[in-house]
């Protein structure tokens, strides 16, 4: 079982009760997943016996063909999970199963709480692609999901987005609480965009050579989108993007422990992290430029506080 899916028999005792109704006479202990009933949806575009019409999902043997299939079969809040099936279809793979995922996946406000997970033991064993040009491999309009171990790249179609999360209002979109790490981010034109939503997490993944931002906010520029504010980003690898963090005027959030190489050192006010928010906390971040130049970073906001971050020529 691949190390980022949790092991729903691990610490049950055989034989012993451990949730009124959820015993081994009734098996429904094998399928509990974070939460009573809660349930597990498969999903393997390389499984010969792959189909969405009349499947329920929960069989790894006959798996749904689709990651949007299992997500309109997900409930709200009951602690349901997706496994997408590893597949290589990486460019330096080799091709044994070939068909990644390509679709424009929407998580609606009705499917909260769930979590979509790539079976693989690193992200680049599970590509995920937009649908078409222009368009957003996965939106988040729902509260407290969790997406973990995939390659958002963009090799098929142009001018793609990795992930989009976006609050409305409490009854359209509510895209909050969104936890995105353990993944990777190649070649797109925005890696995670963020639109007036907040608390969401952001860490271990990797970015690379994205065309206009790595993370950003929606809000720079202003309405109709609005700040992205109260985030945790940290322990993130940005390489050769055109920002790395784009973050405006997003409020209270915490940026951390994150590597940051980009294209121009000479520029990097505009490439490495734009933050002109308020009562941000950037911190033990490595940047590649001087500490003159990491100096030089503005705009900051007033009450914004940048405390022992790492240049090439020592902290500042």
């Amino acid at each position: 079982m691949a190390m980022n899916i949790h092991n729903p028999g691990a610490g049950l005792a055989t034989g012993q009760r451990q949730v009124w109704g959820f015993g081994l006479d009734t098996a429904i202990d094998q399928l509990v997943y974070l939460a009573p009933g809660a349930r597990i949806f498969y999903v393997d575009p390389n499984n010969a016996q792959a189909v969405d019409f009349g499947n329920t999902g929960r069989d790894p043997t006959v798996p749904l063909a689709t990651v949007q299939a299992a997500v309109n079969l997900c409930r709200d809040h009951q602690g349901d999970t997706i496994v997408v099936g590893a597949n290589d279809a990486w460019q330096y793979s080799p091709q044994n199963r070939p068909i990644d995922i390509i679709e424009s996946v929407v998580v609606p406000v009705t499917a909260g709480g769930i979590r979509i997970i790539g079976a693989a033991p690193t992200p680049w064993g599970v590509q995920w692609q937009a649908g078409d040009d222009n368009e957003v491999a996965l939106t988040v309009n729902a509260m407290d999901v969790l997406v973990e171990g995939f390659l958002f790249a963009e090799e098929i179609y142009n001018n793609t987005t990795g992930i989009f999360t976006q609050w409305v209002s409490a009854i359209a979109e509510t895209g909050e609480n969104l936890t995105v790490r353990n993944c990777v981010f190649d070649s797109l034109d925005y890696g995670v965009v963020m639109d007036f939503s907040w608390f969401n997490q952001i860490y271990n993944c990797y970015f690379e050579s994205c065309s206009v931002a790595a993370i950003h906010n929606a809000g720079i520029g202003g309405a109709p989108a609005g700040n992205a504010g109260y985030n945790q980003i940290h322990d993130n690898q940005l390489l050769r993007n055109a920002v790395a963090l784009n973050l405006g005027a997003g409020n209270g959030s915490f940026i951390y422990r994150n590597r940051i190489t980009v294209p121009n050192a000479a520029a990097i006010t505009a490439t490495a992290i734009n933050l002109d928010g308020t009562d941000n906390q950037v911190s033990e971040n490595f940047l590649s430029c001087t500490s003159g130049q990491a100096a030089d970073l503005a705009p900051k906001g007033a009450n914004d506080f940048w405390i022992y971050n790492h240049a090439t020529d020592g902290a500042y």
